[in-house]
């Protein structure tokens, strides 16, 4: 079924919100560009959105809503045979770089965007550290590894991979996955 004009409209000021949020940063960009950019008016933003902040927020909600099947993930591993669990968790990396990946504007909007930034990582910590104490109790994680700072770590690192290598063609979404599973799974120190 084709979409109507005003689910068209509303999304042109989406995308082009997204592409300038990106470019320019969510306090570079004003309104005025928003609209030019889609090819619509003023009044057309404001029968959509009530403000600037409005889309900002709606981005941020609907990469949350994408990213949340990957954080789960770590609740499904307690159903998985153990020898799945590594690959399991590798296949979860890669999908998380390949929705970076499609998702490249909004991928820039969530690395730089300060405040709303910060609860989306905070989200994430807090349910990757309750998975992870989970899979503890089952025992199919050390007992003695620190949930809140591998949680905090793992974080860290998917988010400076994707800053630096994730929006990079030259990376396959599959190279980096598994790369960060195999660091993970298995070190970095050689094997005696």
């Amino acid at each position: 079924m084709p979409k109507r004009k005003g689910e068209v409209s509303r999304e042109k000021i989406l995308t082009a919100a997204e592409y300038l949020f990106a470019a320019s940063g969510y306090h570079g960009t004003t309104v005025s560009q928003i609209v030019s950019e889609a090819g619509l008016t003023q009044a057309a933003f404001y029968l959509y959105f009530k403000s600037k902040k409005e889309i900002l927020d709606e981005i941020f909600f609907n990469f949350e809503q994408q990213l949340a099947q990957f954080v789960e993930t770590g609740q499904q591993i307690g159903q998985k045979d153990s020898s799945e669990v590594e690959e399991h968790l590798v296949q979860t990396y890669i999908g998380l770089f390949q929705l970076f990946g499609a998702n490249k504007n909004v991928t820039k909007i969530v690395l730089t965007e300060g405040v709303q930034a910060e609860e989306l990582r905070r989200g994430i910590v807090t349910q990757i550290k309750a998975n992870m104490s989970q899979n503890q109790t089952l025992g199919i994680l050390k007992p003695e590894i620190n949930t809140e700072v591998f949680a905090e770590l793992l974080v860290a690192s998917i988010e400076r991979i994707v800053a630096r290598y994730g929006l990079d063609e030259d990376y396959s979404p599959e190279n980096l996955g598994h790369s960060l599973g195999n660091i993970i799974f298995h070190g970095v120190l050689k094997k005696q």
